[in-house]
């Protein structure tokens, strides 16, 4: 909770300051009527990681990469990763190295969370409104 409320003061100070970034930084146009709202991307890594290099791109653009990432079965978690993205819909790929891959079209204006889960070796991206719980 601490994490999402550091991220939305974090934007909040960011889309007052006209700031503009890049590689993980924000770009936010200068002037008034060009202004886009930003929203925060959670993207949770869940049940069937072990020891996997793993990255995340958000529209072709890494925004993750972790080595040594498995699952804590005692709570089906092994990351997370908050992106902020200007538009409404992404495209969002996870791709452990040397192993699965998925792409997955995101509209985060109406699921701004997304669970990974590799059940099965198949890797499956669940899109929500809300942030499901811990197991």
């Amino acid at each position: 909770m601490f994490r999402r409320q550091l991220l939305i003061a974090f934007v909040t100070l960011l889309m007052g300051s006209g700031c503009a970034t890049n590689r993980g930084r924000l770009h936010a146009p200068t002037g008034p009527h060009n202004r886009r709202s930003i929203v925060p991307l959670t993207v949770k890594l869940r049940d069937g990681f072990t020891n996997e290099t793993v990255t995340i791109k958000v529209n072709g653009k890494e925004v993750y990469q972790k080595s040594g990432v498995s699952t804590d079965l005692t709570i089906s978690f092994a990351d997370r990763v908050e992106v902020p993205v200007e538009e409404s819909t992404v495209q969002l790929e996870v791709a452990v190295q040397g192993g699965l891959r998925k792409t997955e079209e995101i509209r985060v204006s109406e699921t701004p969370f997304v669970d990974v889960w590799i059940l099965d070796g198949k890797m499956d991206l669940r899109a929500s409104k809300e942030e499901l719980p811990m197991l």
